[in-house]
C-alpha cells in the first residue's frame, strides 16, 4: 500500500466481497487510522487473521480477509448451504426426536427440493453438516432412504473448496417419493462409515418455507441477505420493498437489494434497529415469518417471531 500516496490524512477506498459498499478510511503515512476499526468489526477480522490488498487504481482497494487459519474469511451463504427454513411442527418433532442429545442435534440437516437441484442431479450439503460427521474430502457410495426405509444408491463427492454434495440419483428420489420444487426436506445421518446412510424424516409443502431462523454475524453490520432459497420459495425476488415487524407489533418500511453475486436479497438498514428493538446481538440467532399484509396484495411483512438458544 505503501506509495499509494505521500499526502497526510488522504481517504483510501476499500471494497470487499462481502458486499456493495465502498468504506473510505483515512490513511497517515502506513498506518490506516479513522474508518479502519469499524471496517475490521463488520468483517470479522481477528487478532492473527490475514488481510491482502490488491490495488485496482488510484486510492482505491480490494481487500481479502482471511481468519488466524489461513482459510477466507466466508461472509455469504452458499446456494445449499445451511439455511434453516423450519416449521413449528418440524421443530417439534426435531427436538423430540433429538432428546437433548447434541450428537443428535448434528446430524440432521434441512434440504429444498429446487429446479436447479432436479435439473443437475445434485444436492449441496451444509458445511456444518458435513464437518461435523467426517464427510468432508470423501468421495464413496451414499445410501438415501425414503420413510418406508427403501433405498436409493447415490454419489458422495465434493467441489475442490471443500463443499460436500450427493449426486447421481437425487432427481430419482424426488420423483420417486413425489418431492416437488419448493418442497423442504428433513434429512438424518443415521449410519457413517465406509457407506454413509441419509434417511429422510419428513417433508413439507411450500408454505412452511415462510419461517427463516437467521444468525447474526458481525458482518451483518454490512448488510443483511435473505438466502436465496427462502427469496424463490416465497415468490418475492421481485419485490423491493418489505415491512418489518418487531414483537411490540411496530411496522419498519425497508428496502430489498437483489444483490448479483449471490442472486440473493438484501435488506436495508432498518433491519439494524429492528435487531436491537427485538433485543438480537451479534452471535444469536433469531426466527422470522413471513407473511402476506393483504391477501390481494404482494405486500408482505418480515415478522420477528422470537431468539432462538444455540445448541453447542
Amino acid at each position: 500500500m505503501g506509495g499509494a500516496t505521500n499526502e497526510d490524512n488522504a481517504v483510501v477506498k476499500l471494497k470487499s466481497n462481502a458486499s456493495d459498499i465502498t468504506w473510505q478510511v483515512k490513511i497517515e503515512g502506513r498506518r490506516l487510522t479513522e474508518g479502519w476499526q469499524t471496517f475490521a468489526i463488520c468483517h470479522d477480522l481477528r487478532v492473527g487473521g490475514i488481510v491482502v490488498f490488491r490495488h485496482d487504481g488510484g486510492l482505491l482497494f480490494h481487500v481479502t480477509c482471511f481468519g488466524p487459519s489461513c482459510c477466507e474469511i466466508q461472509y455469504d451463504d452458499d446456494d445449499d448451504d445451511v439455511i434453516q427454513i423450519s416449521s413449528d411442527s418440524e421443530k417439534n418433532q426435531n427436538t423430540a426426536e433429538a432428546g437433548g442429545s447434541s450428537s443428535d442435534h448434528h446430524s440432521c440437516f434441512v434440504a429444498c427440493v429446487t429446479e436447479l437441484n432436479l435439473r443437475k442431479d445434485i444436492l449441496f450439503l451444509p458445511r456444518g453438516f458435513s464437518r461435523s460427521n467426517g464427510l468432508m474430502d470423501r468421495k464413496c457410495e451414499i445410501i438415501l432412504l425414503n420413510k418406508d426405509g427403501t433405498p436409493w444408491t447415490l454419489i458422495l463427492s465434493h467441489k475442490p473448496d471443500g463443499e460436500v454434495y450427493i449426486r447421481s440419483g437425487w432427481t430419482s428420489f424426488c420423483f420417486e417419493n413425489r418431492l416437488r420444487v419448493n418442497d423442504v426436506l428433513t434429512l438424518k445421518l443415521v449410519q457413517t462409515g465406509t457407506t454413509p446412510v441419509l434417511q429422510l424424516c419428513s417433508s413439507s409443502t411450500t408454505s412452511q418455507c415462510r419461517f427463516l431462523t437467521l444468525t447474526l454475524r458481525p458482518y451483518n453490520l454490512i448488510q443483511l441477505c435473505l438466502p436465496r432459497k427462502f427469496v424463490k420459495a416465497n415468490g418475492i425476488e421481485k419485490a423491493r420493498k418489505i415491512t418489518l415487524l418487531d414483537q411490540y407489533d411496530v411496522k419498519r418500511t425497508t428496502i430489498l437489494k437483489p444483490n448479483g453475486k449471490r442472486a440473493n436479497m438484501s435488506l436495508g438498514k432498518e433491519w439494524r434497529e429492528f435487531c436491537y428493538v427485538n433485543g438480537v446481538n451479534v452471535g444469536e440467532s433469531f426466527k422470522l415469518e413471513l407473511i402476506k399484509e393483504k391477501e390481494d396484495t404482494a405486500t408482505h411483512l418480515l415478522k420477528f417471531c422470537s431468539k432462538v438458544v444455540n445448541f453447542p
